[in-house]
């Protein structure tokens, strides 16, 4: 291995450079940035263009990483031909720099071709600067002697990237035998430690610590939005009970209440429910001397989030349909509100604080008292046009089968809810273990715990509802072929047995299951998911 690379490892590189019309794009400037890095512990340096290299040089013994940016065809191309390659060489630079995307560009040479030439002509090591794991792998079969994530959120392929990709690193690492140096997008410290924890050879950091107007936009951003920092209360409005807490930015919650919906005394009394758990949330936060900057509400039924209103509503919540509720609980509280689908808030939880970040399409599905569900495509939560949208528990999967709330037969919600899961039970048990007057939603919750402790009826009665939602998932599958499948409710929280068997299933029913394994798992909020979903959306809307 070539000694600069060698020294680099387990170390800091700082990336010193300054764009174009930036004032501090002077040699006479960044060779003094440079120095400061150094002296705060810089391991090694990438710094752009001969005359900056061939400055800093005399300063230093440091590894250099040389590279020459140039515009081309409208983008940034790093060391496009071997006259630049060679240029950096003569400056001083230990490592070359290539741009080895998959990019194609007029001028300029073949980064193969490229790479050889250094090797045999220049006899420096090259670094190939990619975007993706495929570019990464064909980068190291053509020899060369590190890969960097560097591109990684600067091509069109991966522009949807706005943060440091650590699953891109780790699969890297794993599938070549040369140093991955990760670089691009690492803004703090955590995430510098995170790549070194995903195998990173060394860690390049640039705008964070070298570029003043990036570190006093964030400042600044921050300061301006300081409001948006604080947190907010989430509200989840179910069939059966209504849970709020205050959730902050991390998605930690605190002083949870859980009060009884008692829908069935229609719009009035569910009001004064959601009335009653946002007050003692707001007793205790402002006890403890906080101030929430707003309220995210999630309910159930369709919602128009540009008015705050109930669109539609099923009969779990009767009158509900048409209620003004961002205007009446902001009348209430005097407190800026929002108001979104619980399932699509089950959507956002996963979105914001859950596996959904690094994912591009999934689908989430609720599962209580009804079924719903929300899905995102290209990272963006889908509503559709009356926020009807993932609206999976009205699947049907079984013609002419069960009645269900919302006027037809055969819905999936029909087979998958607490009322089914009650209905399965009462089908397998007798009468003496039966409590025939038990209320679906608390008969439901005691199957539950019967089905952690292995109760054999129990586990049958799941095992029914597995074969009717792995229907439903196969279904949505079929259109939508998400990433993966998140599933969120009272009645999965713990089952991951449950999960394992639905996910089997599914497998099974899929146009080409065994190569398109889906991707099935317990959503981390659990019964909390739509709760913490209201505060994202919330959270979102109030920035």
């Amino acid at each position: 291995m070539y000694r600069a690379l060698s020294t680099l490892k387990g170390n800091l590189v700082v990336s010193c450079q300054a764009a174009p019309g930036d004032p501090l794009d002077d040699v006479a400037v960044l060779r003094r940035i440079t120095l400061a890095s150094i002296r705060g512990g810089a391991g090694g340096l990438r710094l752009n263009g001969a005359a900056c290299i061939a400055a800093v040089r005399g300063d230093t013994n440091l590894p250099i990483i040389g590279i020459k940016k140039i515009y081309m065809d409208g983008v940034i191309r790093i060391t496009p031909d071997f006259a630049a390659a060679a240029e950096l060489a003569q400056s001083g630079a230990d490592i070359i720099a290539v741009d080895c995307t998959d990019r194609t560009w007029s001028g300029g040479i073949p980064w193969q071709e490229l790479i050889e030439r250094i090797h045999n002509e220049l006899h420096l090591p090259v670094m190939a600067d990619i975007a993706t794991r495929e570019e990464a792998l064909a980068a190291a079969a053509a020899g060369a002697d590190s890969i960097g994530t560097t591109l990684n959120g600067y091509t069109e392929k991966t522009r949807h990237t706005d943060g440091f990709d650590c699953k891109l690193l780790s699969s890297i690492v794993a599938e070549v035998d040369v140093p991955v140096i990760a670089e691009g997008h690492i803004s703090t410290p955590a995430d510098a430690r995170q790549a070194m924890m995903n195998g990173a050879w060394c860690v390049v950091v640039g705008s964070a610590i070298t570029r003043p107007a990036s570190i006093t936009v964030r400042f600044a951003n921050a300061v301006r939005n300081s409001a948006s920092a604080r947190p907010v209360i989430g509200v989840d409005i179910g069939g059966t009970s209504i849970k709020a807490g205050l959730v902050d930015h991390k998605g930690c919650i605190s002083f949870p209440v859980r009060i009884p919906t008692t829908a069935s005394g229609g719009r009035e009394t569910i009001a004064a429910a959601v009335i009653q758990a946002i007050d003692h949330v707001l007793i205790s936060t402002r006890e403890a001397g906080m101030n929430p900057a707003g309220i995210g509400i999630a309910s159930a039924g369709a919602i128009d989030v540009e008015q705050g209103t109930v669109f539609a509503a099923t009969e779990n919540l009767p009158g509900w349909t048409g209620f003004a509720l961002r205007e009446f609980v902001e009348g209430k509280f005097g407190l800026p509100a929002y108001v979104e689908n619980d399932a699509h808030a089950a959507a956002l939880a996963a979105m914001f604080f859950g596996p959904a970040r690094s994912l591009k399409s999934f689908a989430a599905i609720t599962i209580g008292t009804g079924v719903g569900g929300g899905f995102a495509v290209n990272g963006q939560l889908v509503r559709g046009r009356h926020g009807f949208a993932g609206n999976f528990g009205h699947l049907t999967i079984r013609p002419r089968g069960r009645d269900c709330t919302c006027g037809r037969q055969g819905c999936l919600e029909a087979y998958v809810s607490a009322a089914a899961l009650a209905t399965e039970y009462r089908q397998r048990c007798g009468p003496a273990r039966c409590d025939g007057d038990a209320a679906d939603s608390e008969l439901a919750i005691a199957i539950a715990e019967l089905a952690r402790k292995q109760d054999p009826i129990a586990l049958e009665a799941y095992s029914a509802l597995a074969e009717y939602l792995a229907e439903g998932i196969a279904n949505l599958s079929n259109v939508l072929d998400p990433e993966a499948v998140f599933v969120s409710g009272g009645l999965v929280e713990g089952q991951t047995w449950f999960i394992k068997d639905v996910e089997k299933r599914v497998e099974k029913l899929l146009h080409f299951g065994s190569l398109r394994r889906p991707h099935i798992q317990i959503s981390p909020g659990g019964h909390q998911a739509g709760m913490l979903g209201a505060a994202a959306a919330m959270m979102t809307h109030y920035e």
